[in-house]
């Protein structure tokens, strides 16, 4: 693909003189000094930016990234969806992440009018009209559904990219009532954001690929002899990167994740893939849970159920219902053997699960004896 070239880069009016003024008065002063902040850090005479990964397996890493590769994809995302010059676009995630920063680096290249406005989990909530182009993550789209006004005004966004965690079947069924194009991301921070996208909103293959993940023009997947995917992609400077994601290729080119290779449960030797045995369930469970595991003298480790209080008494299901109904649905020896109940389940920034402090979490409700065992 071509490059996009750096001089033409800087030459544009950035970011800082695109924000409606609809949308200046509402931003904080510590987000507003963070676009500053990327505006100098990018025309610096450093080749490279720093940003930090998620953070979903650990601490957030701080990575340096070459700032012509943040144009390349930039430049792929707005010709893969066809995204107009002089658009609008949404810019609603904490600036220290790649998501957020390549809204910026898009919005630049592309003489996009930027809306920005502080991070939150309802961003749609201050907007008086929807933006054309919208970047947001899973948790942020599933509270912008709780509302009419912000619903309007979600399924109103012509393009909404939805990245940072998983589209599960419950958002998913939420979404098939928007006309407009919604897709779920596959990429990382190592990836300069995402490298392929797959339709939401749509049961159609031919409109958009909705078997899976299509990767852009340019970059080249396999799968390595353990079953993870390998992400080789000149044009952002990724040389065969060995991801933790497993993967699974369809006939038509396209591909699915199962779970993360870290992400996998050895219980009495029976491998259950954490993201898996998740969404199984997830209509089960109706409300926030998250699987994990503890330390078990019999099995290892053993799975454990972990589910956020609510306050609607009403939604709970008794536990040795739910457990029956979970033995019911997953795979044998999959389903859990202890079901933990806490008032928060930990979250990265970007919304992800929070799966090392989860587990610890485990562990620490376990040790106090605040669960409910099954068979």
């Amino acid at each position: 693909m071509p490059e996009c070239n750096l001089k033409q880069g800087y030459s544009l009016i950035f970011a800082r003189d695109y924000l409606k003024s609809e949308s200046e008065d509402i931003l904080s002063s510590e987000f507003k000094s963070q676009i500053d902040q990327l505006y100098h850090d990018f025309v610096s005479d450093s080749e490279y930016i720093s940003v930090f990964s998620s953070g979903s397996t650990g601490a957030p890493k701080e990575l340096k990234i070459k700032k012509q590769y943040m144009l390349n994809s930039a430049y792929m995302t707005c010709s893969h969806l066809k995204i107009p010059k002089g658009a609008s676009t949404l810019l609603c995630m904490p600036l220290k992440f790649i998501g957020a920063k390549m809204v910026v680096i898009r919005a630049m290249i592309r003489e996009l009018e930027l809306v920005a406005v502080n991070p939150s989990s309802h961003p749609l909530s201050g907007l008086k009209k929807a933006p054309y182009f919208a970047a947001m993550t899973p948790s942020q789209v599933f509270s912008s559904l709780e509302t009419e006004a912000e619903r309007r005004i979600l399924f109103d966004i012509k393009e909404l990219i939805i990245g940072g965690g998983a589209v599960n079947s419950t958002l998913r069924a939420q979404l098939m009532q928007s006309s407009n194009r919604i897709w779920s991301t596959y990429g990382m921070t190592e990836t300069i954001s995402h490298i392929a996208l797959k339709r939401v909103n749509t049961e159609d293959s031919q409109e958009g690929n909705a078997n899976g993940y299509v990767p852009f023009e340019g970059v080249g997947l396999r799968k390595a002899q353990d079953g993870t995917l390998v992400i080789d992609a000149p044009f952002i400077g990724v040389h065969d990167l060995k991801t933790n994601d497993m993967v699974e290729f369809n006939s038509d080119n396209s591909f699915n994740i199962l779970g993360r290779a870290d992400n996998i449960i050895n219980s009495g030797g029976i491998k259950i893939q954490i993201e898996k045995l998740e969404e199984l369930i997830r209509d089960i469970v109706g409300g926030e849970f998250n699987i994990s595991s503890v330390v078990s003298e019999k099995y290892g480790e053993c799975v454990c159920l972990i589910i956020r209080n609510s306050q609607d008494s009403s939604l709970r299901t008794s536990d040795d219902k739910l457990l029956t109904l979970i033995k019911d649905r997953v795979p044998k020896y999959w389903a859990p053997k202890v079901i933990l109940r806490t008032d928060n389940l930990p979250k990265t920034e970007s919304g992800k699960p929070a799966r090392a402090k989860l587990k610890a979490l485990a562990s620490e409700l376990y040790q106090k004896e605040i669960f409910v065992k099954g068979e």
